[in-house]
């Protein structure tokens, strides 16, 4: 039995483990007047996107999509939205309006330039805050929450000790009603037969199989080097060889529960239960998809070590490396190298860190949130034009 959680009910009845006010870029050239109104106003945070400007097709309709699920998070209360013109203004304002969150957006060009547009978006924050500050967390059923499992800078130790210890909890949130949401595409290369036959449906399983056959064919189609590019070199260094390798440790941190769905990047779940999302294997970008499709929480198993974390929802960093654990102390949340080091059984270090996750639930910060080491990022197919 997991340990008791309590949240924010939201206006179409979901729950947040967080009571943020998002202040969203909807381009990179916004990104700095959003730093500089969360300078200027303690309590906000700052979603800045890599691209945004010239994006076309795919590219900016993913944008959207992300920029738009991620405003719209269970664990935000109210968003500012600051662009450079005014039609993705009104249109993101707008989009975010429909969930029911309150939201004020600016426009750089037509709401008197940045220093203006900081001083009359700080000032909406500031509002937001006092009434986000008026609501108070009541208990939030399990079967509301949503985990996301990662990895990266994966090492031999990634796949004995913190995958293993990572996909414990996750068929813990499962067996309490919840769901986790997996991804990172590439790195489920070489198991996806062992998913498929996880999957509850054929359809599920033939999807599995479908988006490791599309990276591939991607791949090939633009003549790259997939080992060139994975393992990476910290993964090589830390003992791994292949890509299927590597897989083979990845997929453990989803558990054995049954597979439900498969969802496209940056989409939110229509099911419960343990899910895969077809999105890229680094980990800001993985991050940033994983978030989008609604994870209130992200358990990151990492053995040589990874910062990265996300400013919506809190990244609880793992590692089973004795080495990483002890060089990176003040990156790493939860050690469980006790399992290499002392015996220490995979279920008991499966608790230290549904310890820390539940912890996380009731406010505590993460490494990563500490640090402020957050970002965000969507991937692009189409070069600019």
């Amino acid at each position: 039995m997991l340990h008791s959680i309590a949240g924010y009910r939201r206006p179409d009845g979901r729950f947040g483990i967080r009571n943020h006010i998002a202040v969203v870029a909807t381009m990179d050239n916004a990104n700095p007047t959003v730093r500089r109104i969360c300078s200027l106003v303690k309590g906000c945070v700052p979603v800045c996107p890599g691209f945004g400007r010239g994006e076309m097709n795919e590219d900016l309709a993913l944008h959207d999509l992300i920029t738009i699920n991620t405003a719209t998070h269970p664990n935000v209360y109210g968003v500012i939205v600051i662009a450079l013109e005014d039609r993705t203004a009104e249109y993101i304002t707008a989009e975010i309006a429909r969930s029911g969150q309150p939201v004020a957006g600016f426009s750089i060009e037509s709401d008197g330039g940045t220093v203006e547009v900081t001083a009359r978006a700080a000032s909406a924050a500031i509002r937001m805050l006092q009434d986000a500050g008026r609501l108070r967390p009541e208990p939030m059923p399990w079967s509301e929450f949503v985990l996301g499992v990662e990895c990266g800078g994966s090492d031999g130790s990634s796949g004995i000790v913190s995958n293993p210890v990572t996909g414990r909890l996750a068929d813990r949130v499962i067996q309490s009603g919840g769901s986790v949401i997996m991804s990172e595409t590439l790195e489920l290369l070489g198991g996806e037969e062992i998913l498929s036959r996880r999957a509850v449906t054929p359809e599920v399983g033939a999807r599995v199989r479908h988006i490791i056959q599309r990276t591939l064919d991607y791949a090939a189609e633009h003549n790259l080097d997939l080992m060139g590019a994975n393992p990476a070199p910290d993964n090589i260094a830390g003992g791994l060889t292949t890509i299927e390798e590597k897989a083979l440790g990845a997929i453990k941190k989803g558990g054995t529960s049954p597979l439900v769905e498969v969802l496209d990047q940056g989409r939110r779940p229509s099911k419960k239960g343990f899910i895969i999302m077809d999105a890229p294997a680094p980990g800001v970008e993985n991050l940033t998809s994983i978030v989008a499709g609604g994870c209130h929480a992200v358990v990151f198993s990492t053995g040589k070590g990874n910062c990265s974390g996300h400013p919506i929802a809190p990244v609880i960093k793992i590692s089973g490396n004795p080495a990483t654990a002890a060089t990176l102390r003040d990156n790493i949340d939860v050690d469980v190298s006790g399992v290499i080091q002392h015996g220490m059984s995979l279920d008991e270090a499966a608790d230290l860190v549904e310890n820390k996750l539940a912890d996380v639930c009731w406010g505590a910060m993460t490494s990563a949130d500490m640090l402020s080491e957050i970002e965000t990022a969507a991937s692009r197919i189409l070069r600019t034009l």
